[in-house]
């Protein structure tokens, strides 16, 4: 059966991996009025994720009783799916390299300036509700239920793994806060930096964590 705490890693790291978060974190930090989208969009971000998970580990504790090989052979039919979509999905940023989000993401740039917090929030909500990022949630909410860890222990686990995923936007909106001026440079370098090499370096790193997957759910078998 797939361990609590590597498979949360694993999950959460390849949630975090995605040019798209990461992106538009940034473009609110360089924003005329930062400070308007910057928390709110992080709170979005973090809730949203917490929300996913929270309700797949709770919702599937309310399924009707099954054996635990049952469980077993369902968590694994998860790691493996999880695994090769993650390897579709590289493949797919592979073949689709220089076409990425530019153009939505210069329309939201736009929108950014006259955007009020609340908008900011139900953004960060909304990215969670991506394909890729529902499979993962549903896959880590999956092995916590399986657990079943007590409820403080539960709700922590999943806030760290909804903080890990989000660390595209926890990281640069944390720096940002502590010095928002010495950050401006770095974060326009980065955001510069990502909008050429950004796609590339997305569908290597998840062509990996997707080939690791599926080989660490064969081993647990």
């Amino acid at each position: 059966m797939l361990s609590l705490i590597p498979s949360l890693v694993l999950f959460a790291l390849a949630g975090a991996i995605s040019t798209v978060p990461v992106s538009i974190t940034i473009m609110i930090l360089l924003s005329p009025e930062p400070r308007r989208g910057a928390v709110p969009f992080l709170v979005g971000s973090v809730a949203g994720s917490f929300i996913v998970v929270g309700l797949s580990a709770v919702g599937l504790q309310f399924l009707p009783g099954t054996p635990r090989w049952k469980q077993d052979e369902l968590l694994a039919w998860l790691g493996f799916l999880a695994g090769f979509f993650l390897i579709a999905y590289a493949v797919y940023l592979f073949g689709h390299r220089g076409q990425g989000d530019s153009a939505v993401l210069g329309k939201m740039k736009t929108r950014f300036q006259s955007a009020r917090p609340w908008e900011f929030v139900v953004l960060g909500l909304g990215l969670n509700l991506r394909p890729k990022a529902i499979l993962l949630a549903v896959s880590a909410g999956a092995v916590i239920s399986v657990r079943e860890p007590p409820l403080l222990q539960g709700i922590l686990i999943v806030l760290a793994y909804a903080t890990v995923t989000q660390s595209a936007v926890v990281v640069p909106i944390a720096v940002w806060m502590r010095s928002p001026e010495r950050a401006e440079v770095p974060l326009t370098a980065i955001y510069t930096w990502m909008q050429q090499n950004g796609q590339t370096i997305a569908a290597v790193a998840t062509l990996a964590i997707g080939v690791f997957i599926v080989g660490y759910t064969f081993v647990q078998l």
